[in-house]
């Protein structure tokens, strides 16, 4: 019986002394109980990171930090995640922080699968993020009514996410045909004409028009509503309001000034008599042949590993009015049921710190999602000319639409802009069957 005492009474020592944190020993040693007695937390984390190698940086940047956090990372491709975490999320196989793309943010909300984050977390960021990525991850939600509109009677604006990058589409240009890149879309049209006129020297007798290598080129193509909010913006169109969150209609109506300049001076010089996507301006830039392309960040590898000597350049005006393009952004988020979500919120707060963002710019060469004057912090990004050039070109975007109902925008957007390109339909006529196309798809008309 004194035996057991003796043992529970040395026991219960060994406790006290690691809930001390620490004690001499007989040499003078101090030995430090804490880390032995501290629980271990364990997260998982799906990043779009295939080779492994910059979240492995991070993870071990964020245990210098947190090393009572230990961190599993599963590459998982950021557009898969979403749909990955409502299979495997519920059976506890899923992540406890997933990165996904800006356009998936809502449906993420109403399909209950991400924690709305603490005001100490929104405060932090507001002192940080870029204000862009700010806007992208903050919604109001009406959680009983499952409504993102602001007047609805529950709703709360919250941080659902942290942004990481953020990005948009910019003016490239080839600088072995460019010297000083044109800053208004009436100069383009101008050079355009006298460009496109030219008899290419290859015995074939026609223009560069005729053969497609037109002056100004997309990356992708000239029914794309991404690409050409910049175009919209200027003619003061932009979906769903002012403030893009009105989810009762698209306001089609408001973009006919937009498709009446597609149709008499923007598709003559870019396509010609050719439908929207009689388009190889891709591959044109890429090869050198072509001054300009309307492209974006993911477009960098192709032309760099082309060996293209090329420069980004701010969106040109219109009329005097700026082209404000559709900023996105990338982020990681919380998932809702996570059991560790405390642990799980101090690592999406350290993805926004110095050290996380100057690793992604290391690693994946994107545009940290900071304030301005905090990219000073991240060695390389103030003298990369392409990333700045971005930067700029983003002082002037909005924030790409989060709600649910964008999902039945971009199809009766890029009809519409075939009809119009394509088929010569009035623009009034078209944004009206645009407008009530979207009605049906979005469930608010009974036709």
């Amino acid at each position: 019986m004194k035996k057991l005492l003796v043992l529970v009474f040395v026991l219960l020592s060994v406790l006290t002394l690691a809930a001390c944190g620490s004690k001499e020993t007989n040499n003078g040693a101090v030995v430090d109980f804490g880390d032995i007695f501290v629980r271990k937390t364990t997260i998982r984390v799906w990043i779009d990171d295939e080779e492994g190698e910059y979240m492995e940086a991070v993870i071990a940047e964020f245990n210098k930090v947190y090393p009572n956090i230990i961190v599993e990372h599963q590459h998982m491709g950021s557009v898969d995640a979403r749909e990955r975490l409502k299979t495997f999320g519920p059976s506890g196989n899923g992540a406890d922080v997933f990165q996904f793309p800006h356009d998936h943010l809502a449906q993420a909300v109403l399909e209950d699968l991400v924690f709305a984050l603490p005001s100490a977390t929104k405060t932090l960021l507001e002192s940080r993020a870029h204000q862009l990525g700010l806007d992208i991850a903050t919604l109001f939600y009406d959680e009983n009514a499952k409504s993102f509109d602001p007047a609805s009677p529950n709703a709360v604006e919250r941080l659902y996410a942290v942004p990481m990058s953020i990005e948009s589409v910019g003016l490239f240009y080839n600088k072995d045909l460019v010297t000083t890149p044109a800053t208004t879309m009436e100069q383009i049209v101008t050079e355009a004409q006298a460009w496109n006129a030219v008899v290419v020297d290859d015995g074939s007798g026609q223009t560069r028009a005729q053969k497609g290598l037109y002056y100004l080129n997309t990356s992708s193509h000239w029914a794309d509503s991404y690409f050409m909010q910049g175009f919209y913006s200027a003619f003061n169109f932009t979906p769903f309001g002012p403030t893009l969150d009105n989810p009762n209609q698209v306001g089609f109506a408001n973009a006919v000034n937009a498709l009446t300049y597609f149709q008499n001076t923007l598709k003559p010089i870019t396509t010609g008599t050719g439908g929207h996507n009689s388009v190889t301006g891709g591959a044109n830039f890429e090869a050198g042949l072509v001054p300009y392309i309307i492209a974006g960040p993911w477009n960098h590898e192709g032309y760099e590993n082309a060996g293209l000597n090329y420069g980004v350049a701010q969106m040109p005006t219109i009329n005097g009015q700026p082209m404000k393009t559709f900023a996105g952004a990338m982020m990681a988020a919380v998932y809702k049921y996570s059991e560790n979500k405390e642990a799980a919120i101090k690592f999406v707060e350290f993805l926004n710190s110095d050290v996380a963002m100057a690793l992604q710019y290391e690693y994946k060469t994107k545009l940290p999602a900071l304030k301005t004057d905090l990219l000073a912090n991240i060695e390389g990004v103030a003298d990369d000319e392409k990333l700045m050039a971005m930067a700029v070109q983003l002082q002037t975007s909005i924030p790409m639409p989060t709600i649910p109902q964008v999902t039945y925008y971009w199809g009766p957007g890029e009809t519409m802009l075939q009809a119009v390109w394509n088929n010569n339909v009035v623009p009034l006529t078209a944004a009206q069957q645009a407008e009530q196309s979207y009605q049906v798809l979005a469930g608010l008309s009974a036709n």
